[in-house]
């Protein structure tokens, strides 16, 4: 793989993008599910064919060991049971990497495993933390 240009830029552009994401208005966004600890919203995106979904629930514990579950890492693949595997392949900084990981078949391998390559940023952001692949 040939190695990435200075992923700083990226990186700023993508912790606005976030901040951007985060400040769309309430009503735009529909509960995609919601329990008594968390709630998830979706919305269709505008820059691509899908959902940008949002999840939003308070947990009581250190904040970067919760973190440590979220981003990129072997906490991952302890909950994560669709992820089979998982190599962070360049560490820019502690919040911005690039990972590969595969996912396992669904629906009796009708949807076959997937090997993905992500870029993975997450940042402070007023009381808590906004990340994303």
């Amino acid at each position: 793989m040939d190695p990435l240009p200075n992923p700083a830029p990226l990186a700023s552009k993508l912790r606005n993008t976030l901040v951007r994401y985060h400040s769309i208005g309430d009503g735009e966004w529909r509960v995609a599910k919601k329990t008594k600890d968390a709630t998830v919203w979706r919305k269709p995106s505008e820059e691509f064919s899908g959902y940008l979904y949002k999840a939003q629930g308070v947990v009581e514990d250190v904040t970067n060991r919760i973190v440590d579950h979220i981003r990129p890492g072997p906490y991952r693949l302890d909950w994560d049971s669709l992820m089979t595997s998982m190599d962070i392949m360049e560490t820019f900084e502690e919040n911005c990497c690039v990972m590969r990981y595969t996912t396992a078949g669904q629906l009796w391998n009708i949807i076959a495993p997937r090997e993905f390559v992500d870029f993975s940023y997450t940042t402070s952001y007023e009381d808590g933390l906004l990340t994303c692949g």
